[in-house]
């Protein structure tokens, strides 16, 4: 692998004002999309995520081997939630939060140094379950004061470890979900997706104990950044809906009620939630996925997005959204979603899309782009096959440094960062500086190239030779991923050759990311 050029003009790229990135200081921003196999070019069911949370803070990529948990043993998570493992655990791919070694073995997300693992975000397991968690959203405070959140309850830091070491099938996973949500509870709002070769499942929940799951059809899209999408929904669709027994008391009891109560049937996001209003990021998806959203100045009525599964005159139809495409979408077209504004951007951990085509261990597709999805090219798995990944994915490392005064060497860029001042928030102008070995990890090195291009610190004709480089290699992975395809079923070991064509082509991406870095320092 290719190693930076340690030149002094780090300095001068970097610390060149990164107007954007002050931008970014904003609250997580992650992007859900859904495509049923009626609205995919091939047929298969596409979901993702873009997990956002900060600038320059490293997140890793592994597989978690069958049996890390034992039976009997008890997990302990971030916050205080705790899970006595019912079998032991079955293997799965994983995001994580960094608490290596290359940080003490400190979370950094609770600041713990107990054995856990911090917010594995998405992942597949070799049962076929796949679940990407969490959108954070949040609830009306009527309801919240009616069903508070339990300090003790499962957080989304926790929910994947727990639900893919334990669920066989997508709906025992909403089990175990739904029935820690029924008795332990809640720390926070989510809306997820769990799915398995057969059904789809997307869960919300806003207060301790409450929510409300709905089975997505074959012919339905829907978009998901970080506001609750769940409008009308008839409860006595039983094969299709699984709602909390609570549900329509609690809101109720907190005068938000919204429905028809005799009828069982309850608007989710007006009875949970202030307003259904579409924030940007729905605004760009939506112009994205169909032309005839465009003009954003024209507004957006909420059942252009939100779910429901009841009809024009209240009866139960199939579950639906009113997202159309204007055409049916390719794996590309959903690696291009990504790269929306506000969707694809440097505050992205990484992003994660999902492809699933039937049963069997090549009937789950994973692809996968660290850091900032719109600077970046996705990389495929056969999250069923694939044994190992490439050591750039799971390097700890120490963190980014925020310091007030320009370093005087090293790889780092210009920002702000808010802190507290006599009790009051403010913004800090100052600069980040990246670990000294950011080329070694897949992560970092796409940090690194994000932040040069995002900064302006790169020209224009910079960025587009950069820009037509990672298209480029982006179109070169996707054509010989279906090529491997093809030599998976003559394969003597279809493992072995899954696991080592993603890794092969890991490294070519990985190194590229460097080779473009490191060519931007030069010039």
């Amino acid at each position: 692998m290719m190693k930076p050029a340690m030149k002094s003009k780090f300095a001068v790229m970097f610390s060149l004002a990164l107007a954007l990135c002050m931008l970014f200081n904003a609250a997580s921003a992650c992007t859900t999309i859904y495509v049923g196999r009626d609205l995919s070019a091939d047929g298969s069911v596409i979901f993702g995520r873009s997990e956002d949370y900060s600038n320059s803070q490293n997140k890793l990529m592994y597989v978690a081997p069958a049996g890390k948990h034992a039976a009997g043993e008890v997990y302990n998570g971030c916050y205080g939630f705790t899970w006595t493992f019912t079998h032991d655990s079955y293997g799965y791919t994983a995001f994580s939060d960094d608490n290596g070694d290359g940080v003490g073995g400190i979370c950094p997300d609770c600041d713990g140094d107990h054995a856990h693992t911090p917010y594995e975000a998405a992942g597949t397991n070799d049962k076929g379950v796949t679940i990407t968690a969490t959108e954070t959203i949040g609830s009306a405070d009527a309801v919240a004061e009616v069903d508070p959140y339990e300090d003790l309850g499962i957080e989304e830091a926790e929910i994947v470890t727990v639900v893919l070491s334990e669920a066989a099938t997508a709906k025992e996973a909403l089990d175990v979900l739904l029935g820690i949500y029924d008795t332990a509870g809640a720390n926070a709002g989510s809306g997820i997706v769990i799915a398995d070769s057969s059904e789809t499942w997307y869960v919300e929940n806003v207060t301790g104990h409450q929510y409300i799951a709905v089975k997505l059809t074959d012919g339905m899209a829907l978009v998901q950044p970080n506001m609750s999408i769940i409008g009308a929904v008839d409860l006595d669709d039983a094969d299709n809906v699984i709602a909390s027994a609570g549900l329509i008391e609690v809101a109720q009891k907190a005068g938000s009620f919204v429905g028809d109560a005799d009828a069982n049937v309850i608007n989710y996001v007006l009875s949970y939630n202030e307003g259904t209003a579409a924030n940007a990021r729905m605004v760009n998806a939506l112009a994205f996925l169909d032309p005839a959203y465009a003009d954003a100045e024209a507004g957006i009525d909420p059942a252009a997005y939100l779910i429901s599964n009841v009809g024009e005159n209240g009866e139960i139809v199939p579950v639906y959204t009113g997202i159309h495409p204007a055409n049916k979408l390719t794996i590309e077209d959903v690696q291009d979603f990504y790269h929306i504004g506000n969707i694809g951007y440097v505050r992205n951990l990484e992003t994660h899309v999902f492809q699933i085509s039937g049963e069997g261990a090549t009937g789950i597709i994973e692809w996968v782009a660290m850091d900032d999805a719109s600077v970046n090219v996705f990389v495929p798995y056969y999250p069923m096959l694939t044994t190992d990944v490439d050591a750039s994915y799971k390097l700890s490392t120490a963190t980014a440094e925020f310091v007030e005064e320009e370093p005087a060497e090293g790889l780092y860029y210009a920002t702000s960062v808010n802190r507290r001042v006599n009790g009051e928030r403010v913004s800090v102008d100052g600069f980040m500086i990246l670990p000294e070995n950011w080329a070694d990890s897949m992560y970092w090195s796409f940090d690194a190239l994000s932040n040069l291009i995002k900064s302006g610190a790169a020209t224009e004709e910079q960025a587009a030779a950069v820009y037509d480089a990672l298209s480029a290699k982006q179109a070169e992975v996707n054509e010989t991923f279906a090529a491997l395809t093809a030599q998976l079923a003559e394969a003597a070991d279809p493992a072995q050759l899954a696991t080592d064509w993603s890794m092969k082509n890991a490294q070519a991406v990985h190194e590229l990311a460097v080779t473009l870095t490191n060519g931007l320092i030069a010039e």
